[in-house]
């Protein structure tokens, strides 16, 4: 076959060569925006970063070359004088150029979103991340306004202009193909192609010596892009006599076996009058809000009853948050117990004992997931969703109907009513007679706000819709007052999580254990055991430890929890906080996180409780050894 009879196919060949080129550069504009979060701390930590971001950039362009080679094969052209085909050869330049820019499009807007993601919250496209998008309820929960979603139609479009412009550049003007021959001949291609594979291997032995020297800006900048794939070597090195560092890859194993809870049968011997229980729980409602200014009334009502002033939620996001409040469990076992649909030892015992029930949410019983794990043995008509219109509204509608339910019930049974507050949620709902911090951010708009300089306007914005909070919760407790009802109900109020504004370098929750993000108000009346104010550590392990006692159930709380009461006084040595892949340690003077299962970037870290710098990590693994060693013990007590 000569060349006339190719030339159909080999200018192709190079226009798609071309237009993958430019697509790279194109999405190494895109990946630019990761070099803020890598390191460039020296020169190997430089070096390494450049070779990520070149080699990495490439990779993300893999799927595209990989699915497109073999449909330009088989919609190859047809030479000059071969035999005529169904379609033309326009046609099939067409489709394999059509199918060439959705690939690239779909890659840089996947790009474009996990890279806004990490920005703002600190996490990559995750599990995490995909329920929110396509669990019933999810992209609500977020707040998300109108003109954001403009925003990214607007992004999304422009990608898809920038690779149709490129295509056509590539294929219509022949003054680029000239200047393709002039600044890529194929010694210039065997340079570039050399320069990459440098990278490549260099950048994956940086890697490997890093991880043994536990070199934390290299380890650093390999989280800061998606889908990194390290390669290590610390068995060989220790084989060849290298030092290497164990402590960097210490990791808690997480039992997987079916649920064992509760571990023994419960001794339930139900009171002569069991008491109600209000449990009010807001969403991102972080310690620092309890304040007499920001919530006039919860503060009032607190300083009659028991506050908590270093309480920690069991999560950095609502799962774990709620699911340790509930459970008095550690959070990492939500996964298993969601997978079994098991309900809480807490609504067991409510509904043996025979309580009126009815629960609230301003956002959805599924998601998260409360109506497969919590609340999965409430019967549907007890659980009500308030959904239309912004936050603050949806709560005040819900606590309107908290309040008929109390009306309406029936006075000879005990009753327990749940409410999930919305208000102090991204965006940060609130109206006008709750503005209390100005100036605010009038408008958030996740797709062209400035985090530097808009961050002090958005927890105005906060701020004021704590305020508004405050004002739905007083309307619950004086309800309570007038009815003489305090006299024989538990209240709860405290938050599912925290909520973070940039202090330690992140915005919202479920990013980082931060004091900001993990930390919540908890203020608990009991009728009859006074007021009282506790500075020690405290965690939503110990709710269910409470109130079962109350209810009648005389089992060790070690039976169904990880907790203990909160009125026995009892401190705690340490607490454990979850997210969706981590455990964090925490005591009155470490903060250490650690994978759950070993594997990928996710790296230890080992901080002050107050998330300073530790120079000295050798110190924590060698006194706090024993206790990582009870945690993991624990991790798999109510499994089997």
């Amino acid at each position: 076959m000569n060349t006339e009879e190719t030339c159909p196919n080999l200018c192709r060949k190079r226009q798609l060569r071309q237009y993958l080129l430019l697509s790279y550069a194109a999405i190494l504009v895109n990946t630019f925006g990761y070099l803020r979060s890598a390191s460039f701390s020296g020169i190997w930590a430089t070096l390494y970063t450049i070779a990520v971001y070149l080699t990495y950039s490439l990779f993300y362009l893999l799927p595209t070359v990989l699915l497109i080679a073999p449909l330009s094969l088989i919609l190859r052209p047809t030479p000059a004088d071969g035999k005529p085909r169904r379609l033309s050869n326009a046609w099939r330049t067409r489709l394999v150029f059509g199918a060439a820019i959705l690939l690239t499009t779909s890659t840089q807007i996947l790009i474009f979103a996990d890279r806004t993601t990490f920005t703002i919250f600190g996490m990559h496209l995750n599990g995490f991340v995909w329920n929110t998008v396509f669990a019933p309820g999810g992209l609500e929960s977020m707040g998300e306004s109108s003109s954001a979603a403009i925003v990214y139609a607007l992004y999304m479009s422009a990608y898809l202009v920038v690779q149709i412009v490129m295509a056509v550049l590539v294929q219509k003007v022949t003054a680029l193909d000239r200047l393709w021959h002039r600044i890529a001949p194929r010694r210039s291609a065997v340079i570039a192609t050399a320069l990459l594979v440098t990278c490549f291997v260099g950048g994956t032995i940086g890697y490997a010596i890093s991880d043994i020297r536990s070199y934390s800006p290299v380890l650093m900048s390999a989280n800061a892009f998606p889908l990194y794939q390290p390669i290590t070597c610390r068995h060989l090195a220790r084989r060849m006599g290298f030092e290497v560092d164990a402590r960097e890859k210490f990791h808690i194993t997480v039992s997987n076996g079916r649920i064992d809870y509760p571990l023994k049968p419960l001794d339930l011997h139900p009171p002569e009058h069991p008491p109600n229980i209000v449990w009010l729980v807001s969403e991102s409602l972080r310690a620092d809000m309890l304040d007499p200014e920001i919530m006039p009334a919860t503060w009032r009502f607190a300083e009659h009853a028991h506050r908590f002033t270093r309480h920690y939620s069991g999560g950095n996001g609502t799962r774990m948050g709620m699911f340790s409040m509930f459970y008095g469990l550690y959070g990492n076992l939500w996964f298993t117990f969601l997978q079994e649909h098991h309900g809480p030892v807490v609504i067991d015992v409510l509904q043996q004992l025979g309580y009126q029930m009815e629960m609230f949410t301003s956002a959805r019983f599924t998601y998260p997931e409360f109506d497969r794990t919590l609340f999965v043995k409430v019967p549907g008509d007890q659980l009500h969703e308030e959904w239309g219109g912004e936050g603050w509204s949806r709560d005040r509608r819900n606590v309107a109907q908290i309040l008929e339910f109390l009306d309406a019930r029936d006075p000879n049974q005990p009753f327990m009513t749940f409410m999930f507050f919305e208000s102090p949620h991204a965006r940060y709902y609130f109206p006008p007679e709750s503005i209390i911090r100005t100036p605010y951010l009038a408008e958030l708009n996740y797709a062209t706000m400035d985090l530097d300089n808009d961050m002090p306007l958005i927890k105005n914005r906060y701020i004021n819709a704590c305020h508004h909070l405050d004002s739905q919760i007083e309307r619950i407790l004086d309800y309570l007052k007038n009815q003489e009802l305090l006299d024989s109900t538990i209240v709860i109020i405290t938050g599912d999580h925290g909520e973070e504004f940039m202090e330690k370098g992140r915005w919202g929750h479920n990013s980082e254990f931060s004091e900001e993000q993990i930390r919540t108000p908890m203020v608990l009346w009991v009728p009859g055991t006074g007021s009282s104010v506790c500075n020690q550590m405290t965690s939503h392990l110990d709710i269910a430890p409470t109130l079962l006692p109350f209810l009648g159930v005389r089992n060790d709380p070690a039976d169904y929890s990880h907790g203990d009461c909160l009125l026995t006084g009892t401190a705690r040595e340490y607490i454990v906080v979850a997210d969706w892949s981590r455990i964090a340690y925490i005591d009155d003077h470490y903060k250490a996180s650690f994978p759950i299962q070993l594997g990928g970037v996710m790296r230890n870290s080992i901080r002050t409780t107050q998330d300073a710098p530790v120079d000295d990590t050798d110190d924590f693994f060698r006194t706090r050894q024993s206790r990582l060693i009870d945690i993991m013990k624990d991790m798999g007590r109510f499994t089997r």
